[in-house]
């Protein structure tokens, strides 16, 4: 198999990392390039197949991933701050815990993506795949329509942790459960489960985070209200 030589430049198109062996990938070598701590900050990677790839922990801040295939790739605690990942494909990837301080989503694929922990503050959502997870939110809204209002509230005022089920500001079942006065675990229609999309989405929310300061809890009180919405057209 013929050996091949493939760098990756900045957008400047300076050449921050190379890689040569046999059969060589895009993916192959941004994975090698990760896996040595190479600085791959402001890389131009737009349209790049790193479907699958493991980057964990990459620094790709300021990088240009638009329309990269990036689906099921291992992204857990990357620093993608000012990322461009507008239209990337990001289906099932892991974004555990990753930066995404100022990175633009806008039109990506984030179904079934996990962004527990991440940091989504000032990042543009605007036109993102959520549906897994606004129509698993909704499920839940369903189930506890009496308490809508005291959750957007709660929202809108900054007393959302995603971490916790317990406490003043905690994560979705938790709030709901404090709005009903009752233990979390006593719900009667809502059983806590930490692994459905919606709570791993809430864990985006930390104490103090607003609909103006994390893009994470501004997408959930646009689907609170676009859910009341629904609901009041359907009483009429």
């Amino acid at each position: 198999m013929k050996s091949v030589k493939i760098e990756i430049k900045s957008w400047l198109g300076k050449v921050l990392f190379a890689y040569e062996c046999e059969g060589n990938t895009i993916a192959k070598t941004v994975e090698k390039a990760v896996e040595e701590s190479a600085n791959l900050r402001s890389a131009n990677l737009s349209y790049a197949n790193l479907r699958g790839a493991d980057l964990r922990g990459a620094n790709l801040s300021d990088a240009n991933l638009s329309y990269a295939n990036l689906r099921g790739a291992n992204l857990r605690s990357a620093d993608l701050s000012d990322a461009n990942l507008s239209y990337a494909n990001l289906r099932g990837a892991n974004l555990r815990g990753a930066n995404l301080r100022s990175a633009d989503l806008s039109d990506a694929n984030l179904s079934d993506a996990n962004l527990s922990y991440a940091n989504l503050r000032g990042a543009n959502l605007r036109g993102a795949d959520l549906s897994d997870i606004k129509n698993d939110f909704w499920d839940v809204l369903l189930r506890a329509q009496n308490e809508i209002e005291g959750l957007k509230a709660a929202v809108i005022e900054g007393r959302i942790n995603g971490s916790t089920y317990q406490g003043d500001c905690a994560c979705l079942v938790g709030t709901i459960a404090n709005i009903r006065h009752r233990e979390y675990h006593h719900l009667e229609n809502l059983k806590p489960d930490s692994s459905r999309p919606i709570e791993r989405f809430f864990l985006a929310i930390r104490k103090g985070d607003t609909p103006e300061s994390n893009a994470a809890s501004k997408i959930v009180l646009e689907w609170i209200k676009e859910f009341q919405g629904l609901i009041t057209t359907a009483e009429k």
